[in-house]
C-alpha cells in the first residue's frame, strides 16, 4: 500500500513539474532560461516513469496529459490574462471527467 502512495506522489509531482515547463515554454528568453526548462523536463519525466511502475500506463498519462491541458488553460487564463471561453470550459470537464472516470476503472 504504501508503494502505491508513493507511485500517486510520483503523478502529483509530474503534472506539477509539467505545468513549470510549459510556463518557462511561454516565458524564457534568455539561453539560461531555456537550460532551466530543459531540467525541469527531465526531472518530470524522471516523475512520470517512477509512477509508470506501478500505476498503469494509461492512466499516469491520461492524468498527466489532462493535468497538461486544463493547468495551461488555467495558466494562460491567471498569468497572461487570456479569456476562457464556454467551450473551452466544456471540452476541460470532458477532459476531467474522463481522468476521473480511467482512475475508477483503475481500482
Amino acid at each position: 500500500m504504501y508503494s502505491r502512495n508513493k507511485e500517486w506522489a510520483f503523478v502529483v509531482l509530474t503534472c506539477f513539474f509539467e505545468l513549470c515547463w510549459v510556463f518557462g515554454f511561454t516565458t524564457a528568453n534568455q539561453w539560461w532560461h531555456w537550460v532551466i526548462v530543459i531540467l525541469i523536463i527531465v526531472i518530470d519525466f524522471t516523475f512520470l516513469t517512477n509512477a509508470c511502475k506501478t500505476i498503469p500506463t494509461g492512466t499516469v498519462y491520461a492524468i498527466f496529459s489532462g493535468v497538461g491541458a486544463i493547468g495551461s488553460l488555467v495558466i494562460d487564463m491567471v498569468v497572461f490574462g487570456k479569456e476562457i471561453k464556454l467551450i473551452e470550459i466544456f471540452f476541460v470537464a470532458l477532459i476531467i471527467i474522463g481522468v476521473v472516470q480511467l482512475k475508477r476503472a483503475d481500482s
